[in-house]
């Protein structure tokens, strides 16, 4: 049951046939939380191109914690946000978040030493669960009829980010340095905060009581934590590593103690009782899957497209940056327009026969990936095909999502959708360095990658794809947003 917001009588008004119309209001409301949540994506692309002038400029060996602090910050805080999206309302907690956000790239941007940038990125991974609460807030603010295609075009413009971020990225990085990364995040984020209070109304709160189980979200999200930082650090310290297995143990542990935490809790962080349920737990476990190869696989790309071409030492393909944005520029562009068109019409199909035909085809491409990937037109050619069928997932999951839970537990079926990607992304990319690190010469010091790796890498994609397909194809038919008891 939904309690009541502050302003019942809009959430309560009766529904007219315009409410399947697209208006110019609706549109800034979309505009306003695809931008913040794609800017995940983009941030993503300009840390990784700042990286190696942060190890510059501070002449650090440790440089790999300028990503991952912000990743675990995330991982642990994700059920926070998503039990206090519920009780307090979205809005309130993505304007949080926003000025979280913003102020700690702000003070990585003027940081004078490593450790002041690490602590600027942690206050910045506040921002980084974001996506747990923006498709939630889609199926409290957009008419019913719209929430599909709404959710499907806010997943697919990511395809938008990967088309325009490397050139950004190399701009910025080459006239400003790291800092210039750094402070255009800054000012987007800022400009988040600015198109969520000035066009997102508030949220219903789906939470009746206003208790909170921190020691279920402290438990939850360590175990989460821990793990990512395992699989994280697996491939330098070694997958039987006293310390990787120690990090996995305590995580795997943690999780296993969660379940127990919550069954005693009055008021639960999750509602494990919703996971348990199967279309539940298929669509969260395909969705994960899928998107993680998606997101993931397309950043792996980069390292062939980099690494230099030395005859029997590394098979890379030797391109500069600008030159992989240039070719990428046909891949990103059928993801985008892919998802975008499979978001217009959402509406009138099956789902779940779009998805697994998505998952089909990305497996396929990725296959051929691995094996024709020596040139421009081989990789741009594959690599289209693979992109194909990305774009159809990421503008699907989060209507599988929508279709196996109720408006009320939205939030959780976005979030843990969210925790489970960014966990499923996290093995994939450990799993995609061990495959090349099996397939390398070391050279003063330097891993490059042989192309047997880069073939394993690809295929390992397409075997995770295809297991996302098996997942799919047990999905019972899923419900439509008008079903809902109560709409906004």
């Amino acid at each position: 049951m939904t309690s009541a917001s502050s302003s019942p009588s809009v959430d309560l008004a009766p529904h007219t046939t315009e409410d399947a119309r697209w208006t110019p209001r609706l549109v800034l409301i979309l505009v306003a939380l695809a931008w913040p949540t794609q800017l995940l994506a983009a941030g993503g692309i300009l840390g990784a191109t700042a990286t190696a002038g942060v190890a510059q400029a501070f002449h650090t060996t440790q440089v790999l914690w300028f990503g991952l602090t912000l990743t675990l910050v995330s991982t642990l805080l994700t059920p926070f946000v998503i039990k206090l999206g519920d009780l307090y309302g979205k809005r309130r907690v993505m304007l949080a978040m926003t000025a979280l956000g913003a102020l700690g790239e702000m003070l990585a941007a003027l940081a004078g030493s490593f450790w002041l940038v690490l602590v600027g990125r942690a206050i910045a991974g506040f921002y980084g669960p974001f996506g747990a609460l923006s498709f939630a807030a889609v199926r409290d603010v957009f008419p019913p009829r719209l929430v599909k295609q709404a959710s499907g075009f806010m997943g697919s413009s990511v395809g938008l980010v990967g088309l325009l971020t490397p050139f950004l990225a190399g701009w910025l990085v080459d006239t400003w340095g790291y800092r210039g990364a750094l402070w255009f995040l800054a000012a987007a984020t800022a400009v988040a905060f600015a198109l969520i209070a000035l066009l997102v109304p508030e949220t219903p709160r789906h939470a009746l009581d206003s208790g909170f189980d921190w020691l279920g979200g402290l438990v939850l999200g360590g175990g989460l934590t821990a793990v990512v930082y395992a699989v994280g650090q697996g491939q330098s310290w070694g997958w039987s590593d006293v310390r990787t297995l120690g990090w996995l143990g305590a995580g795997t542990l943690a999780l296993i103690a969660f379940l127990f935490v919550e069954r005693s809790s009055a008021h639960p962080v999750l509602n494990l009782r919703v996971l348990r349920r199967r279309p539940v737990a298929l669509t969260l476990t395909a969705g994960g899957l899928g998107q993680s190869v998606a997101f993931t696989m397309a950043g792996l790309t980069i390292l062939l497209a980099l690494f230099p071409a030395i005859p029997g030492v590394s098979d890379g393909l030797g391109w500069t940056a600008h030159h992989n944005a240039v070719v990428g520029i046909s891949w990103n562009v059928v993801m985008l327009s892919t998802g975008m068109l499979v978001s217009r019409y959402l509406r009138h199909f099956d789902v779940r026969r779009i998805w697994c035909a998505g998952l089909a085809v990305m497996a396929a491409g990725y296959t051929l990936v691995g094996f024709y990937h020596g040139n421009e037109l081989q990789l741009a050619l594959t690599s289209c095909l693979a992109s194909l069928g990305a774009g159809v997932v990421v503008a699907g999951a989060p209507v599988l999502v929508v279709g196996v839970v109720s408006r009320d537990e939205q939030g959780l079926g976005s979030g843990m959708l969210n925790m489970l990607m960014n966990l499923f992304g996290a093995i994939v990319t450990a799993g995609a360095y061990a495959v090349l690190g099996a397939h390398s010469t070391i050279l003063k010091g330097t891993a490059f990658y042989l192309d047997a790796g880069y073939s394993w890498m690809f295929w390992l994609g397409a075997m995770v794809a295809l297991a996302a397909l098996v997942f799919s194809l047990f999905i019972p038919p899923l419900r439509e947003p008008e079903e809902d008891p109560v709409g906004v």
